[in-house]
């Protein structure tokens, strides 16, 4: 045929065989009439080039000539599907006409054609649960908690232990949680040495330590500083430095910290 690949004859047959059938199964029956071995692709690239279309919507092409289900099982399932699950209607469906079709084959065949079983999984108005009135389905057993028993991993008042993220101390102390509303929480051992014997921590303020060690929360090693002062004597590494310079660097710090204030003002 030279460079004409596909005669008039084979163009006819693509344009009134493409009007009933997909790519895939146009490709087959062009093989078989004409003794040609095309592939799906070969046939779709052909179609393309010479503008031939099979004048069908998105929403109508043929998904496949093969069929998992026939219409009397289509509308077995469209019926079915209000009153059961997936998986009975899977296996009352192999049961009545004689197949084997697997839940996930009915899930798709479902899904593909829109079909839907009409619930919302939602309780009806004035439904009332299985287990209304009941208080229980079990009662006390020898592993259950006696009345008035305290569980083992409660911590007394008191309690200290080293916070996971900063390495302070915390300990737990007789005042509400602001967060979950317990009547007792952890705080950290520094601010709660100061608040006893000065008050309340004021805004801006932070509880820092002379020495710069933070396990060290004697009342004589806390000072009572602001946020500001804290940035300047970290930004000098004051918890690195010797003692006997630290008195030093916290007189610079407060003096940079008056200089600044007056600038601004």
């Amino acid at each position: 045929m030279g460079k004409r690949v596909y005669t008039d004859e084979h163009l006819a047959f693509l344009q009134s065989g493409y009007m009933t059938m997909n790519v895939r199964s146009l490709a087959q029956a062009f093989t078989a009439h004409f003794g040609m071995a095309k592939t799906e692709s070969q046939i779709k690239s052909t179609l393309q080039n010479h503008g031939i279309t099979c004048g069908r919507t998105g929403s109508d092409r043929l998904i496949s000539r093969i069929r998992l289900f026939t219409d009397e099982q289509a509308q077995f399932v469209r019926d079915s599907y209000k009153d059961i699950s997936m998986l009975e209607m899977a296996a009352l469906l192999n049961d009545r006409f004689g197949i084997n079709r697997t839940r996930e084959q009915l899930k798709c065949f479902v899904a593909n054609r829109h079909i839907t079983s009409g619930r919302t999984g939602c309780f009806p108005k004035g439904n009332k649960s299985w287990n209304t009135g009941t208080k229980g389905l079990t009662g006390a057993n020898k592993t259950s908690f006696k009345k008035g028993q305290v569980p083992v991993n409660i911590r007394p008042l008191g309690h200290e232990r080293i916070c996971p993220r900063d390495g302070f101390i915390l300990v737990k102390v007789p005042e509400r949680n602001p967060y979950t509303g317990c009547p007792t929480r952890y705080k950290y051992k520094q601010v709660h040495v100061w608040e006893q014997a000065h008050g309340p921590v004021p805004k801006g303020m932070v509880v820092a330590f002379v020495d710069g060690i933070q396990t060290h929360c004697e009342e004589e090693n806390l000072m009572l500083i602001s946020r500001h002062e804290l940035l300047l004597l970290n930004q000098h590494g004051y918890k690195k430095m010797l003692p006997e310079v630290k008195p030093s660097v916290r007189a610079l710090s407060k003096l940079e910290l008056k200089i600044w204030k007056r600038g601004k003002s």
